[in-house]
């Protein structure tokens, strides 16, 4: 699995709680626009995450290389702090109107005892009113019935309510401001959405002096909480000691992770939610915008051909990132079997000038036993995304086509599989083979065509090409190629011999000569690939 699948995410305990939220809410919203507060505090508020994660677990059963996955731990604690910290921001949506200030997330310092002389403490929100200073503690839960019970949460409530009101004192004495003005609020939201439940067992929070309350009746109670306690120049006094005694926000948590998903990353894994499906490995997999299939390779080797096409596949989803291949990567995924390795780099330093000088690349040069390539920002939508032009197929049957022509071929019938039909102007199909001038229109049906055309009978069930005339010396003007329907996924997908074999004898348009050359040429290029019986 190449490096795009190893780092889109860092799992650290230096992660803060803050960073977690903030690229697991851009995460989501990549994959899913329509992400947002309601989506983040439901239940199912990393859904994007766990698929593509779930996805990736399935390919690393496959075999193949391995991409990094998440665990369980790491994805229900993203979904515990982005769960509340979308309660916390509708608690300072549903006081705005009441407030006259409105803090989220606030760390102060607190001296707690002798055995912690040094501390700090975190208040969910905290909102000044006339009425006074509420420190607000935020609890998020599943409530799937009529009741949700304190019980649940524990002693440990009442230690947090205890040192939110013991922080803000320390932060306020030198003011003078009283204690008996600052109020702690324990608001309950269901991550259900519904707010039709009941409270239980709330009486001893109630008795320590805080109030127990649903969000739903939050802005209520604070506006009837009582007479004014403070004027305006208090509050503005209380605001500035706040911010100027406020720390920032460190938390971490072991299973924390900080995702780095990019579109780079959701274009991918299109691909290998294929290879999961079909069953093959990703590197078999070649991805691209249909318009590649227009440029000539004029000047191409086969076997250079079958590694601008490897080229092309690691490509996909890469973005403009630099991808570099080793000589030896390119030889084995080629199938280069020859000794010569001079050679090898020569034809390699050639395919680099190629790509250089085409514009597609905005770096593509070898040296030192390796091949660096970047593509052009310009044509990267080429090689990025996937739309209705985009086209893939398995690679491991062009590269074993023999014929060049018979390559670029493959690649253009492909395109056109759910037609059944491929039909071009007899010059662009000069130009798309590279055909070169001196060759007349029979020359080029019979060396070109004609051969291509025995090569792609196994993979193109009733293939057949007819040409159109016109004028008095039947100048050619247009060729069409048809065959039977089918997705480009069909062909995704390695069958067996008899397969092959049985489109080559049931074609209706080879005569018993042609199917006889057909299945010597399918037989030489494939009997290493296929299942032989």
């Amino acid at each position: 699995m190449e490096q795009t699948w190893t780092n889109w995410y860092l799992a650290s305990e230096e992660v803060e709680n803050d960073a977690v939220v903030q690229s697991a809410q851009a995460a989501e919203q990549l994959i899913n626009p329509d992400y947002d507060h309601t989506r983040q505090l439901s239940d199912q508020n990393l859904a994007g995450v766990r698929e593509l994660n779930g996805l990736l677990v399935s390919y690393n059963q496959l075999g193949a290389d391995q991409a990094a996955t998440l665990t369980q731990e790491q994805l229900v604690n993203a979904e515990n702090l982005l769960a509340g910290a979308a309660g916390e921001w509708l608690v300072d949506q549903a006081v705005k109107s009441v407030a006259a200030a409105v803090f989220h997330n606030v760390i102060l310092p607190c001296k707690y005892d002798r055995n912690r002389p040094v501390g700090d403490n975190q208040i969910d929100n905290l909102v000044i009113t006339s009425t006074g200073i509420y420190c607000i503690e935020v609890k998020v839960r599943k409530i799937a019935g009529k009741l949700f019970d304190f019980n649940r949460l524990g002693r440990g409530i009442y230690d947090q309510i205890s040192y939110h009101k013991e922080a803000l004192t320390q932060v306020l004495q030198p003011m003078g401001i009283s204690p008996n003005f600052i109020k702690t609020i324990v608001v309950v939201i269901n991550r259900l959405g519904n707010d039709d439940f009941k409270l239980k067992n709330q009486e001893d929070l109630q008795r320590a002096g805080s109030q127990v309350i649903k969000l739903s009746v939050l802005n209520l109670f604070l506006s009837n909480d009582g007479f004014a306690l403070l004027n305006q120049q208090q509050i503005q006094a209380i605001e500035q000691a706040i911010q100027s005694q406020r720390l920032p926000d460190r938390r971490t948590y072991p299973a924390n992770v900080r995702f780095k998903l990019t579109q780079a990353h959701l274009d991918k894994a299109r691909q290998i939610s294929q290879a999961v499906r079909l069953g093959i490995p990703l590197a078999q997999n070649v991805t691209y915008h249909g318009r590649l299939n227009d440029y000539p390779l004029t000047g191409l080797t086969g076997k250079q051909q079958n590694m601008l096409w490897l080229i092309v596949g690691r490509l996909y989803g890469f973005g403009c990132g630099t991808l570099q291949l080793t000589r030896s990567e390119l030889r084995t995924g080629a199938g280069y079997g020859g000794r010569d390795f001079l050679r090898l780099d020569q034809q390699l330093s050639e395919l680099a000038e190629f790509m250089q000088q085409s514009k597609l690349f905005q770096k593509a040069k070898y040296e030192d036993k390796k091949l660096t390539v970047s593509v052009s920002k310009k044509y990267s939508f080429l090689f990025n995304g996937c739309t209705k032009d985009f086209t893939c197929w398995n690679y491991q049957l062009l590269r074993r086509i023999s014929l060049n022509n018979a390559k670029t071929l493959f690649r253009k019938l492909l395109q056109a599989s759910a037609a059944g039909c491929y039909q071009v102007s007899f010059e662009q199909l000069r130009e798309i083979l590279a055909v070169p001038d001196s060759y007349s229109n029979y020359k080029m049906i019979k060396r070109r065509v004609e051969r291509a055309w025995l090569q792609l009978v196994p993979f193109f069930g009733n293939l057949n090409y007819d040409v159109s005339e016109r004028g008095r010396a039947n100048k050619i003007i247009q060729i069409r190629f048809t065959f039977n329907k089918f997705t480009s996924e069909e062909l995704m997908i390695r069958k067996n011999y008899n397969y092959y074999l049985n489109n080559i004898l049931a074609n209706p348009y080879l005569s018993a000569e042609e199917k006889e050359q057909a299945q010597k040429l399918f037989e030489k290029d494939f009997k290493d690939y296929l299942n032989h019986p």
